[in-house]
C-alpha cells in the first residue's frame, strides 16, 4: 500500500494533467470517446487517493488551462470539467476512506442523479436539449428523413409514408426517455470508472475494502417502490393529462428497468452457482431463458428485493 502523501509533488501533478488532457482530446475521436470517458477521472483519483483533494483540484485547474489554449472552446471544456471532476472527486474520496464496495455503489447512483440533473440542465440551457423545443427538433428530423426518400426512387409512397412514421416515432421516444438515458449512461460510466480505479490502484499496491461478489448483490424490500412510483405518475399523467407527471414516471421505469435488470443478472448468476440440476432440466431452462431473456431477468431483479430468490433457493445465507 502507497501512504497518501499531502506534500505537493509538482511532476507528479503534471504528468496527471498531461495525461488527462491526452483523454481528454481523445473524448473527441468518436471511436474512442466511450473509453476515453471512461478512463478520463483516472488520474485525479489517483492524485486524490495518493496526495488529498487539493492537489486533485488543481490538476483540474490545469487541465481546464490547457485545453483552453488548445481548443479555445469554453462550452466544450465546461462540458469536459463535468465529465472529470465530480466522479473522480467522489470515487478519489470513496476509495481513499475506503468506503465498502456495496456502499459505494448506493453513493454513486445518488451522485450519478446529481451529475445527470446537472447535465441536463447544462444542455437546456445551451439550448442542446429540452422539452420546449422537443417538437420542433423532431419535425427537423421527420423533414430530413422525408427529403431523403423523396430524393430516392427505391420506395413508394406506402413505404415511405411507414418510414416516416417510424422515425417520428423513434425520435419521440428518444426525447420522452432522454432523462432517464442520461441517468443510466452517466452511472453505468461512473461504476466502471470506479471499479477500473479500485483495480488499477489494487494493482498499485493499495489497499481495497473487500466486497460481495457480483452474484450476491442485493437491494432492500422498499426499493420496490421505485417501480409503484412510476407506474403511479404515469398512470396519473395519462388520466389527468398532466405532461410532465407522465414523462415523469416513464423515466423512473426506464432507469427502474435498468437497475432491476443488472439485480436480474446478479440473481442469474447465483442461481446457475449454486443450483444442482439435471442435464434435462438445465437444457430446458436455457432454451426458455434465452426464449424469454429480458423478461425472465426483469422479473427477476423486481421480485428478489420483495422475496430474496437466492434465500428460497436453499442457501440459507443472505446477500450482501
Amino acid at each position: 500500500m502507497f501512504p497518501a502523501d499531502k506534500r505537493p509533488n509538482y511532476v507528479e501533478t503534471m504528468a496527471v494533467v498531461t495525461v488527462t488532457v491526452l483523454l481528454g482530446l481523445l473524448t473527441l475521436v468518436v471511436p474512442l470517446s466511450f473509453l476515453a470517458i471512461l478512463l478520463l477521472p483516472l488520474p485525479m483519483v489517483y492524485l486524490i487517493v495518493k496526495r488529498d483533494l487539493n492537489q486533485g483540484l488543481l490538476a483540474l485547474v490545469l487541465v481546464a488551462v490547457f485545453v483552453f489554449l488548445a481548443v479555445g472552446n469554453v462550452s466544450l471544456i465546461l462540458l469536459l470539467l463535468l465529465h472529470i471532476g465530480p466522479p473522480a472527486v467522489v470515487i478519489g474520496l470513496l476509495i481513499k476512506n475506503k468506503v465498502s464496495v456495496g456502499k459505494s455503489v448506493y453513493v454513486l447512483f445518488f451522485w450519478a442523479l446529481v451529475v445527470a440533473g446537472i447535465n441536463l440542465s447544462y444542455l437546456t440551457a445551451s439550448g442542446v436539449a429540452g422539452f420546449d423545443n422537443a417538437t420542433g427538433e423532431i419535425n427537423a428530423v421527420v423533414d430530413q428523413m422525408s427529403e431523403r426518400y423523396l430524393e430516392s426512387d427505391t420506395t413508394n409512397d406506402s413505404e415511405r409514408q411507414q418510414l416516416m412514421h417510424l422515425t417520428e416515432q423513434i425520435a419521440r421516444q428518444v426525447w420522452l426517455f432522454l432523462p432517464g438515458m442520461v441517468i443510466v449512461w452517466t452511472y453505468t460510466a461512473t461504476l466502471g470508472t470506479f471499479f477500473i480505479a479500485r483495480r488499477l490502484l489494487g494493482g498499485l499496491g493499495y489497499a481495497m475494502p473487500g466486497g460481495s461478489p457480483f452474484s450476491r448483490w442485493c437491494l432492500p424490500w422498499y426499493s420496490i417502490w421505485l417501480v409503484i412510483t412510476g407506474l403511479a405518475l404515469t398512470l396519473a399523467g395519462e388520466e389527468f393529462s398532466i405532461a410532465w407527471t407522465g414523462v415523469l414516471g416513464k423515466n423512473i421505469l426506464f432507469v427502474s428497468a435498468f437497475i432491476f435488470f443488472v439485480l436480474g443478472i446478479s440473481v442469474m448468476v447465483y442461481l446457475f452457482q449454486v443450483w444442482k440440476m439435471a442435464r434435462i432440466v438445465k437444457i430446458i431452462i436455457a432454451v426458455i431463458i434465452v426464449m424469454y431473456l429480458p423478461f425472465i431477468i426483469l422479473a427477476l431483479g423486481v421480485v428478489d428485493p420483495v422475496a430474496n430468490v437466492r434465500r428460497l433457493s436453499g442457501d440459507g445465507s443472505e446477500g450482501k
